[in-house]
């Protein structure tokens, strides 16, 4: 058996991850879903199918004007223009530093099913000549490419090169007869493409016990191979091939597999759990019904819907928060999986999430699985208060723009998207994250890579200097205290060195209300060690500081944060380097007492605080929260 490398050794010898590209521009004759207009109308929603076809039409509108496919690789701040149409696996020859052999493949792919699908729809849906003869021109090359896979085993670029031929082959009626002979065509050279690559790196895999018996499991589960071998599947499916059975066994031993070991803690985030369960949904469309259940019957189901609610900003379901390797924007996989599992069951966390979520940031793939439903949603919103959202605990006080909400990480996956920043809090309220984290894993090395991986990457405290190294936390409490009050605390010591000698270190976070969040980090060591504290600010805040409180403003929003054990001036104020705008806060307690406060207040006003109890008790808005 051929164990496959981890995303970091991935990621040295041969590619990146990345994030989705060249989606269309939000239309300003389609407002947000979830809201109203000016005029107080209600809102567009992707559940109207006459607004879900006009938005489709006018990206497909868009592409009709372009000569090239821009892709924009952000995450190495470079833009390519492909020519269109694209006729072949197109490897540009740009260096980038710090990786040999970029995966340039993956955001050509992503940024060229967007396109095509758009124009698709509007063929079948609309009957536009301009739109079914810019699609036939996209998909004649496509077939025709000499190689779906940029790497030497089932990758990202083949499944969304595999998927955009079996959505055109199984899914759109008018592709004419020479055409749809050179789609058959392509599906049958991607499944005898990828086939050989999948079979050596899961040569031990015929059932989900033989991955749960490996004796590291989640080596088995990368979402790249996973990936690519679910596109070979749907390819095989759209012809028939020989393979299909054997292909089909593989995604539902492996994905069964993940399922099931999310009870203890599996999860790479909900963008990269996202990312797979949008393929399985497709995937579920070519089986039959009985053998779809296993999956959607599985309990463990459910984690995958809730932990992309639950995350959400107040008053922007779209805006996850951003804990680990998490892009809300960039990647928008996890609400296409979403929209594509309604066709199976009724899901009304989804259909309440789908129908507030913006049509902008939705792929044309996901506005055409809601275009097939005929349900309505759910008017009644999730409970609010201690939510455990699988590889985080979030507090909230409810859904609503004015209402606020706090997501502290707390998982042990092994997984590589799931980063060592356990009890790391984000705050958010009017549909933006205040208080942040970087949100994503730069790989190419640098001062980028350094600033959202390295010791200033998170707001769990620095020991001495020394950031976590182990996923090994343990959750204390979750749970609803009073009216208004829930709480979260977490066990962190073991997530650091042993070298630091901890007894203790649990932090424990509560929320009050709509205005307030106060953190407890209980710090017991031999000796006490030096605090240090990042706490990174969204890019587009503006800050103030007086009176050892520091300010942060955003669209007329006041949050206003302190500890009463830190001094704080202008000289903590900085921008580190490889940030993309975020400027971050870090304070040093060079000797932390056995409680360090922080406090976090909405108001208009600088508030008032008491410590109290020998530093065991804060007291503020006229609220008392006590460590002991």
């Amino acid at each position: 058996m051929v164990d496959i490398p981890t995303r970091r050794d991935f990621i040295k010898g041969l590619a990146a991850g990345g994030a989705l590209c060249g989606l269309p521009a939000f239309s300003e004759t389609l407002p947000a879903a979830g809201g109203e207009t000016a005029a107080g109308k209600p809102a567009a929603t992707p559940f109207d199918h006459n607004v879900v076809e006009a938005e489709v039409r006018r990206r497909a509108q868009e592409e009709l004007h372009k000569r090239r496919l821009v892709v924009d690789y952000y995450r190495i701040g470079r833009k390519i223009a492909y020519p269109l149409p694209v006729l072949s696996l197109s490897i540009p020859n740009v260096p980038v530093p710090g990786i040999k052999g970029y995966p340039w493949s993956i955001w050509l792919l992503w940024t060229l099913e967007e396109r095509v699908v758009s124009l698709g729809w509007t063929a079948e849906w609309l009957g536009d000549h301009e739109a079914r003869r810019a699609a036939t021109a996209d998909l004649a090359a496509l077939a025709q490419w000499p190689k779906y896979r940029q790497l030497s085993t089932p990758d990202l670029a083949s499944a969304h090169a595999g998927r955009i031929l079996w959505r055109a082959a199984t899914q759109w009626k008018w592709p004419d007869e020479d055409l749809q002979d050179a789609l058959r065509e392509a599906c049958r050279r991607h499944v005898e493409d990828v086939l050989p690559t999948s079979d050596k790196m899961f040569a031990s895999v015929s059932t989900k016990d033989d991955v749960l018996r490996h004796d590291s499991p989640h080596k088995l589960l990368q979402n790249i191979p996973l990936i690519g071998t679910i596109g070979a599947a749907l390819t095989a499916s759209a012809v028939q091939h020989a393979a299909a059975a054997h292909l089909n066994a593989r995604v539902a031993a492996l994905f069964g597999a993940i399922l099931d070991l999310r009870t203890k803690g599996f999860t790479e985030g909900v963008a990269y759990d996202g990312y797979v369960l949008d393929f399985i949904a497709d995937w579920l469309g070519t089986l039959p019904a009985a053998e779809r259940s296993p999956i959607l019957d599985h309990p463990n189901l459910k984690q995958y819907l809730d932990e992309c609610c639950l995350l959400a900003a107040p008053g922007a379901v779209e805006q996850v928060a951003e804990l680990s390797d998490v892009e809300p924007r960039e990647m928008p996989f996890r609400l296409s999986a979403q929209a594509k599992l309604l066709r199976f069951r009724p899901l009304p966390v989804a259909a309440w999430l789908l129908a507030r979520c913006r049509l902008d940031w939705l792929r044309s793939d996901a506005l055409a699985a809601l275009h097939q439903l005929k349900i309505e949603p759910p008017a009644s919103e999730p409970p609010s208060g201690a939510l455990d959202a699988h590889y985080a605990a979030v507090l909230r006080s409810g859904w609503e723009a004015d209402n606020l909400a706090v997501a502290v990480a707390c998982s042990n996956s092994p997984m590589d998207h799931i980063q060592s920043d356990n009890g790391t809090l984000v705050i958010g309220t009017r549909g933006n994250w205040l208080i942040t984290d970087p949100g994503y894993q730069q790989y190419a090395k640098g001062d980028e890579r350094d600033f959202t991986v390295g010791p200033a990457a998170h707001n769990a405290p620095l020991l001495n200097g020394i950031q976590q190294t182990l996923k090994q936390p343990r959750r204390v409490a979750l749970e609803n205290i009073a009216p208004g009050v829930s709480r979260v605390a977490i066990d962190l010591a073991a997530c650091y060195p042993p070298s630091l000698a901890l007894k203790t270190l649990v932090r424990q976070v509560w929320l009050a209300d709509d205005n307030l969040v106060v953190v407890a980090d209980r710090i017991e060591a031999e000796t006490p060690p030096q605090a240090t504290y990042h706490w990174h600010a969204n890019p587009a805040c503006a800050w103030w500081l007086e009176a050892d409180w520091a300010l942060i403003v955003l669209d007329e929003v006041q949050l206003w944060f302190t500890s009463p054990q830190a001094q704080l001036s202008g000289a903590n104020l900085q921008r580190l380097p490889g940030s993309r705008g975020q400027l971050s806060l870090i304070p040093t307690i060079d000797e932390a007492p056995s409680v360090v406060w922080w406090a976090f207040v909405i108001s208009q006003q600088r508030p008032v605080m008491h410590l109290e109890s020998q530093g065991r008790q804060l007291r503020i808005l006229d609220r008392v929260f006590r460590v002991e």
